[in-house]
């Protein structure tokens, strides 16, 4: 929405949403085509296609930069022969090696080292070539592009551990220098509704967006501009407003990104879903569990079903139907101890139910910290200067 907005409003105007979208690359392109009609003469045309996105051609919309150590690639001191790559998978029996040794461009005895400037480049950065290998078609490519295309192009948090330990190792990455790490083209930056650019609306906090946003007044989007505040304020209303639209989805806890699909799903037209939440309540304070569990009632009210898996009794209390598993924790649980409505389990004898009713005996004695793990001067994501002891050793 916040794309739609300013395709319609900012000035410079450089276009539609996809002008404003990092992962849109911009496109232009020529061509003829010939058209048959009736008796007439077949006729050539010429057409041009033009799209324009929003992409930082520089980083392709990923905000930073790489760069690869290559001792970290291959032992420059040993031959294609005697297995120099340290990457995953590049093992010497595997086909991606063989290729490399196989395709004719280098004499497999010779240390990487001694190449030619036409061998290394052709080693690390040589054009995808059709190559021939024991009669079968295959494709040569150069290390750097190949671990471009296999490696970085993915997002660091869905590699798996052992990639990801190998890129953090092999590559360090930079904020981008053309677009500041915004990942958006020149012109999609130059383009501004008063003094913002889209890159500065989406790195404010999202409660400091919603006040910009009911700052507008345009009667020409006046639907759009209800919707969009609609949106934001339920983030700040479920205890998001911290968050920005410019925050990796990969950073959010668990809590935060199954909040932020609540208010995704509220916004949309489907009913008789069935939804599943994982201790959706986890880093709110109680304040926020209230606003969370309107949300969740919304989303039931729509004529969905909501299942929750919930520990914090402001949220077991708004239960229509509770299962109670347990008796204990890992090992010890796993029974359905009860089964009903919310009364119920308070009237009932299970562990849960003396503690929803207050009849659950505490302990005479308390583990106390011999140790703490401390943390000083926290900067991350929400967190400003932030110092904290956490126990580390606690004994009875």
């Amino acid at each position: 929405m916040l794309r739609i907005l300013f395709s319609r409003l900012g000035t410079p105007h450089i276009g539609p949403p996809a002008a404003y979208s990092f992962n849109v690359a911009s496109v232009s392109a020529t061509g003829g085509f010939t058209v048959d009609r009736g008796s007439e003469k077949t006729k050539t045309e010429k057409v041009s296609f033009t799209r324009t996105g929003g992409m930082c051609t520089r980083c392709e919309g990923r905000g930073t930069v790489s760069d690869i150590d290559l001792t970290q690639l291959f032992d420059d001191s040993k031959s294609l022969s005697e297995d120099p790559f340290t990457i995953p998978t590049y093992t010497g029996d595997g086909w991606v090696v063989r290729v490399i040794a196989e395709s004719g461009f280098f004499d497999k005895d010779k240390p990487i080292r001694d190449y030619t400037k036409r061998e290394r480049h052709d080693f690390l950065y040589r054009e995808p070539t059709k190559v021939k290998i024991n009669g079968v078609n295959l494709t040569y490519e150069g290390l750097i592009p190949k671990l471009q295309k296999s490696f970085l192009s993915k997002d660091r948090e869905s590699m798996q551990p052992h990639i990801r330990a190998f890129v953090d190792r092999a590559v360090t990455f930079a904020r981008c220098p053309e677009c500041d790490g915004t990942r958006l083209s020149e012109a999609a930056r130059s383009s501004r509704i008063g003094k913002l650019n889209i890159a500065d609306a989406c790195a404010m906090e999202i409660r400091d967006l919603a006040d910009w946003v009911r700052g507008l007044e345009e009667p020409s989007v006046a639907p759009l501009l209800a919707k969009l505040r609609h949106s934001l304020d339920s983030f700040v209303e479920i205890g998001l407003g911290y968050l920005s639209l410019d925050r990796a989805s990969g950073t959010l806890s668990g809590g935060e990104a199954q909040r932020t699909k609540m208010i995704r799903h509220l916004g949309s037209s489907l009913t008789d879903v069935t939804y599943v939440f994982d201790e959706p309540s986890i880093g709110l304070h109680p304040h926020d569990i209230q606003r969370m569990n309107k949300l969740l009632l919304r989303l039931r009210d729509k004529g969905n079903t909501v299942l929750v898996v919930e520990h914090k009794p402001e949220t077991i209390a708004i239960a229509d139907h509770v299962v109670d598993l347990g008796p204990g924790a890992g090992t010890a649980g796993g029974t359905v101890c009860f089964e009903g409505t919310v009364e119920e389990l308070r009237a009932s004898d299970t562990v849960t139910g003396r503690h929803l009713d207050d009849r659950a005996a505490l302990k005479d004695t308390v583990r106390e910290a011999t140790g703490a793990l401390e943390i000083r001067g926290a900067n991350a994501n929400n967190l400003q200067d932030v110092n904290v002891d956490i126990p580390s050793v606690c004994s009875a």
